[in-house]
């Protein structure tokens, strides 16, 4: 899954950062220029770097034990209805303390 949304996001970004820079070109109406001055393969090279770190650490953020319930969808325990749309392992202690007494 990280993999997978770090790719997505990679190219998400890297379309968005390219529109602008092409209406802001097109916009603008400058002249073309034959060769990158320094500057602006600095510039080039920070906006990539900053779209791969963006992009992995959105993609990252869900694996952090931090998270980790925050992600969760469900917890699943077969043919027991109780605990039906308990979301987090919180919740699911104060059900189960609930359910069977003090623990």
């Amino acid at each position: 899954g990280v993999i997978s949304t770090l790719g997505s996001l990679v190219s998400l970004y890297s379309m968005t950062v390219l529109s602008v820079y092409r209406a802001k070109g097109a916009r603008s109406m400058d002249k073309p220029r034959e060769s990158l001055t320094k500057r602006n393969k600095t510039a080039i090279l920070l906006c990539i770097g900053a779209i791969y770190i963006v992009a992995a650490v959105i993609s990252f953020i869900p694996l952090a034990p931090y998270f980790e319930s925050y992600f969760v969808h469900s917890i699943k325990y077969d043919n027991n209805p109780l605990f039906v749309g308990i979301l987090d392992k919180e919740h699911l202690s104060l059900v189960i303390e609930a359910y069977y007494g003090r623990m």
